[in-house]
Formats: C-alpha cells, structure tokens, sequence
C-alpha cells in the first residue's frame, strides 16, 4: 500500500534534499485536485444563496444573516476541526468533509425558510473547513523542501481555477433550471471530490502518533506563542483583508461609475485568472527567495492594486488594479502553506491550518462592513487606500515578527 514518506524519499537528491523535478506518483495529481472543493463551495454559495433567498421574498438584511452566519461558524470551528484532522488524518477528514457537504447541499434546493437556511449554513460552516483544512494538510505533507511549494502551489492553481469554473456551472444552473434545481448541479459538482478523496490510496493517509488527545481552541491559540506561527497568521489576515474589501467594493464601484455589470465581471474574473496562471510558478520562486519576504512582497502588490482602484474605476484600466491583486492571491496561498509547514510539526500541522482558517474567516468577515463604514462616511478615493494601508500594516507587522525571531 502506498505511503506519503515511503512516496517522498525517492525524489530527494544525494544532499537529502527534495528534488521538485523528480517523478512523483500518479496518485500526487488526485491529491492536488482535492483544493478544487473548498473555495469553490465558497464562491458557489455566495453566489447562488442570495439568488434562492431573493426568489423565496427574504430580505437583503436576512440574506446577509446567512452568509455571515457561517462565516462565523466556520471561525469557531476550523480551530478543533484541524486538532480532529491532525488525530484522524486528513485523507479520512476529507472524504467526511465533501460528503456530508453534498448531502446538505442537496437539502438546500427543497429548503423554503430562513430557518431551513440558517441551520444548513450553520452545518456547511462545519463541514466546508473539515474538506478544505483537510486538503491543505494532506498535500502540505506529501514532500519536503522546495517539492513542498511545487505542491502547495499545484493546490493553489487548482484552487483558484475552480473558484472560476464553479460559479459558472451555478449560474448557467439556476439560468437553464431555477435556483432552487441548481443546488442539484451543486451537489453534483461535490460528489465529484467525495471520489476523489475515495480514490486517494489509503496508507497515504494516518492520524498522526503525536495528536491522540482533544484539541480545541486554548491549544491552538498556544501556537501563537511561535514566531512563525504569528508571522502566518499576521499575512493570511492580510490576504483575506485585502481580498475581501476589494471583491466587495471594486465591482460596486465600476458599476456606479459607468462601467456594465457584465464587464465588471470580468474584471473580478481577470484577478483570479492572473492568480491561476502564478500559482505553479510558487515552487520555482520558493527555490530562489525567502518565503516569507516572497509572501510578504505579493500582498503588498495586492495592497498596491487596492490603493490604487478609487483611480483605476474605468475599463482597461481597472485591469491593472485585477493584475496587482492576482499577483497577491496566487503566490501567498501555496506559501502560506509552505510557512506553516515550517513552523510546527506534523502532528500539529492541521490545528494550525485550523487556526489560519479562522484567521481567515475573521479578516473576510471584518473587512467588508469595515471598510463600507469607511467609505460611507468619506469617499472611496478615502476608504480604498485606507483599506489598503490596514492590509499593508498587517503584512509589515509579519515582517517585523520575522525579523525579530529569524528561524
């Protein structure tokens, strides 16, 4: 049966260093699509959710309810979920992840009440990070060195890919069906990643030896206690902030400028594209720079591309502020990855990921009614660049850290 360790020693060179041009097993491939499932789900049900609530007569108020109901969930659990992935294995955390994921996406296309919604958002905010921690873990863990950003980038260009591919499929969806069928083409996109984790060799996956007790949200707030930790934490604060307040606001105000919907679309659409074609770029870079400057540099062009939209509201040139901010979402992810690796070990690797996931729900969460306070009080020429210099403070704070407490 095949084993993740036994799979990686073969590509490592005469110094006991990972070769990333080695051959590596055909099983590694299934591995890296399981990052098209978690943020996909994500960019699904942003998308399709409101457009079912609005069908069914709910409020625009009740609607942002729900999506930030499991926002919130999501932030409290991913903590515990990654300490459960860490004794469980993350192979088995995925498979539970996406099934039970397609099971209550299903329930949402006969679902007709706030209620109904309020307790599947709940659910799906369990089970999504379960998935999407679980993926992370399994192919941050199949090779050492600078393999380890070939794989992590590998994630991230799946990741970022199906991020555009998979509203399209709902849309076309809810467009050809209703938005209530089209929560079947949803379910049916996750059923796929329930076989693909099925399909995963299962000695490539174990609980780890050292994680056999509970752990939930005290232990892994000790973690911030390691520098290296700290410095994840400070820059996937900053990539969630910068992308969130620009996702949210840039659309808006391309369309309130004169620009159509339509060709807004494509310039949100443009961002994830250049992030798309970065992220297999990421093992290349990690060989070369540092990986936490090489982080730290994509989110100051994203927090660049942020400054910047109240000045680039027009079409082409809104596209330069996309490009900034892509070069910002392809690289930092797979890094990311990489730099927790790094900085604990393996049996504590997926309570990490779970911190950095919420983390991450707190930051998306934040920004948008932040930054909205912001420019409703002033002007977007006001609230963008201060938007960007809260990103840009967060990604200096990690600098800071790193350099304080060199590894």
């Amino acid at each position: 049966m095949p084993n993740r360790r036994e799979n990686s020693r073969h590509a490592a060179d005469g110094d006991g260093r990972e070769s990333v041009d080695a051959a590596i097993p055909r099983w590694y491939w299934l591995a890296y699509l399981t990052g098209g499932f978690g943020l996909a789900l994500n960019a699904m049900m942003n998308f399709l959710l409101p457009l079912r609530a609005t069908d069914l007569g709910i409020s625009i108020g009740v609607i942002g309810l729900l999506l930030g109901i499991k926002g919130a969930t999501e932030a409290l659990a991913s903590v515990p979920i990654g300490g459960l992935i860490d004794r469980m294995g993350p192979r088995r955390a995925f498979i539970i992840g996406t099934a039970a994921s397609t099971v209550l996406i299903v329930l949402y296309a006969i679902a007709t009440s706030v209620w109904a919604f309020l307790f599947l958002q709940i659910a799906v905010g369990t089970f999504r990070p379960m998935a999407w921690v679980g993926a992370q873990s399994y192919v941050s863990g199949l090779r050492e060195g600078a393999a380890k950003a070939t794989d992590t980038g590998r994630l991230s260009f799946v990741a970022t890919g199906a991020q555009i591919i998979a509203p399209l499929l709902v849309g076309f969806g809810a467009q050809a069906f209703g938005t209530g069928p089209a929560f079947f083409v949803f379910a049916g996109y996750c059923a796929i990643y329930v076989l693909v984790g099925l399909a995963l060799p299962k000695g490539s996956d174990s609980g780890s030896s050292g994680a056999s007790k509970r752990r939930g949200l005290t232990e892994g707030f000790k973690l911030l206690a390691i520098p290296g930790i700290r410095t994840v934490m400070y820059l996937s604060a900053a990539r969630l902030w910068i992308n969130g307040a620009w996702v949210a606001f840039f659309p808006l105000l391309l369309v309130t400028s004169g620009v159509s919907e339509g060709s807004a679309s494509t310039v949100v659409s443009s961002m994830a594209v250049v992030g798309t074609i970065l992220s297999p770029s990421s093992g290349r870079l990690a060989k070369r720079f540092r990986v936490e400057y090489l982080t730290a540099f994509s989110l100051i062009c994203g927090a660049a591309g942020l400054a910047l939209a109240p000045a680039v509201a027009s079409i082409p040139a809104a596209y330069g502020s996309a490009f900034l901010l892509g070069i910002g979402h392809g690289i930092s992810l797979p890094m990311l990855l990489v730099l927790v690796s790094k900085a604990v070990p393996a049996d504590q690797r997926g309570l990490a990921l779970g911190l950095r996931s919420s983390v991450n729900q707190a930051a998306a969460a934040a920004a948008p009614p932040l930054v909205a306070a912001v420019i409703g009080a002033s002007t977007a020429s006001v609230g963008f660049p201060l938007a960007a210099a809260v990103g840009l403070g967060l990604v200096m704070s990690s600098v800071g850290t790193h350099r304080r407490n060199p590894p």
